[in-house]
């Protein structure tokens, strides 16, 4: 015996999505005017302990998204390249880790600013080195830069020197990178609750088809609109009379019974492509409804439950009657 029962719903709900920290940005470099250029520098800045401000990247995971070199007026353009070092041999040594394209600065120093996609941990220094000259910040004492009079290829580890006269005009926006993909969070992720997506998170649509209600078990056909982990989890209650003489203890609701249901496991749902879900039925339920005459009926209320890539979780709620089946 068996009982189709045609149900089809659209239903986009999300629960318990991760929580991301909000989308944050910070500046790397010390962001002086270059007035001033050198041949075949390499410099990036170290920490001033009396500076509340640091050129250091200081959030992790993070991204750095642009950049730009302030150039002051009257200086001619000049190719440079932004480098991302990282201290080695307990600081005497920096390794360069990451670098940019090739771009050219002077003339504008408002308008230079270049986009660039470049992961960062924290405690990394952004650094400036230009093929022919490399721009700087003079009369800058005080300051503590670290120098290398040539340029460095990546994966090199070179020892720098003190400079205290000269800053690096180089600065760099570092934005939060919640999920690790290595996209920035701000300007160039919009699902920074998954490293799978960088465009919007897929959202969580459930469509339920077709409900048959079989000897053993309720079969249900449901379809997400991309890839999930799909399953189906409810119950069956009823109650049970006392068997008693007494009036009082017979009109009384009597014991209430509740039988969990579920899939034996979770199934995969591909985009276009729905799959039927088992409920199997228990033997307590199955014997109920032996007991139960065709007029009657229990009811199952039964949650299907998605859980796409991103993670988000889309539930629809299904409540289905199963008719008694005892013979006349």
């Amino acid at each position: 015996m068996s009982l189709r029962i045609a149900v089809t719903a659209f239903v986009v709900l999300l629960l318990g999505a991760p929580s991301a920290p909000a989308a944050v940005s910070s500046e790397a470099g010390w962001g002086c005017t270059a007035d001033s250029s050198k041949a075949g520098w390499t410099l990036l800045a170290t920490p001033l302990p009396s500076s509340p401000y640091s050129p250091l990247v200081k959030e992790t995971p993070g991204v750095i998204v642009h950049w730009n070199v302030r150039v002051g007026s009257g200086l001619s353009p000049l190719v440079q390249q932004l480098g991302v070092f990282r201290a080695v041999n307990g600081g005497a040594d920096y390794t360069k880790v990451a670098e940019s394209a090739l771009e050219t600065f002077g003339g504008n120093p408002e308008a230079e600013a270049f986009a660039t996609r470049i992961p960062v941990q924290a405690g990394d220094y952004v650094g400036l080195h230009g093929p022919v000259e490399t721009f700087v910040c003079g009369g800058q004492g005080g300051a503590t830069a670290a120098l290398f009079e040539g340029g460095i290829a990546l994966g090199e580890t070179k020892a720098f020197k003190t400079e205290s006269e000269f800053r690096s005009p180089v600065s760099a926006v570092v934005e939060f990178d919640a999920d690790g993909d290595g996209y920035g969070d701000s300007s160039q992720d919009r699902c920074p609750e998954s490293a799978l997506f960088q465009t919007e998170c897929p959202l969580v649509a459930l469509e339920i088809g077709d409900v048959e209600v079989k000897r053993g078990a309720i079969l249900i056909e449901a379809g997400n609109n991309s890839t999930a982990s799909i399953e189906a989890i409810g119950e069956v209650r009823w109650s049970v009379r006392p068997k008693s003489n007494h009036s009082a203890e017979r009109s009384s609701k009597g014991k209430r019974v509740r039988v969990g249901l579920r899939t034996p496991g979770t199934q995969t749902v591909e985009p276009g492509a729905p799959v039927t879900l088992r409920v199997p039925l228990p033997e307590s339920v199955k014997k109920r409804l032996a007991q139960l005459p065709r007029r009657r009926a229990l009811q199952a209320r039964i949650d299907v439950k998605a859980t796409n890539l991103v993670p988000y979780v889309g539930t629809h709620e299904l409540k289905i009657k199963l008719p008694g089946r005892k013979q006349p």
